[in-house]
């Protein structure tokens, strides 16, 4: 048991730093750059790549967020005209989330250059072969965790 710890371990800490470091930076990034936070970014992010509406259990599951996370960042963002919650005209027991017009045009203006700070940290740093094991290797990991 102890050869195998000590074959992961330094790998786990390694995504434990980076991811930390990565997230950090980029929240700090974001902010600056849009007033976003980067929870607001993935809400809108997913809303707008969605067509601009997405059921809420969808949401809930393509964001890092747990239910009741996701509930009061909804209200917040409702709050300041982000989105809007609307009932499913075919299920009384179902909303959706729908991105407003300024949540739009604040997605749209931070994801310039929140890409332009992915390709800085990711594209700069990483090969073509880099990028394929990255998403393979962790594509693997978040299999192995559910």
């Amino acid at each position: 048991m102890p050869d195998d710890i000590d074959r992961w371990t330094p790998a786990w800490l390694a995504l434990l730093r980076t991811h930390a470091r990565l997230w950090d930076q980029t929240e700090v990034r974001m902010r600056h750059d849009s007033g976003l936070t980067m929870p607001r970014y993935d809400v809108l992010m997913h809303l707008d790549l969605a067509g601009g509406r997405l059921g809420l259990s969808d949401l809930a599951a393509a964001i890092v967020l747990s239910p009741s996370g996701l509930s009061k960042l909804l209200d917040r963002m409702e709050g300041a005209d982000l989105l809007r919650r609307e009932p499913d005209p075919r299920d009384a027991r179902s909303t959706f989330a729908k991105i407003t017009p300024r949540g739009r045009s604040q997605v749209r203006k931070a994801r310039g250059s929140h890409h332009a700070w992915l390709q800085q940290m990711f594209g700069d740093a990483l090969d073509d072969r880099d990028v394929a094991d990255l998403v393979r290797i962790m594509s693997r990991l978040a299999a192995n965790a559910l």
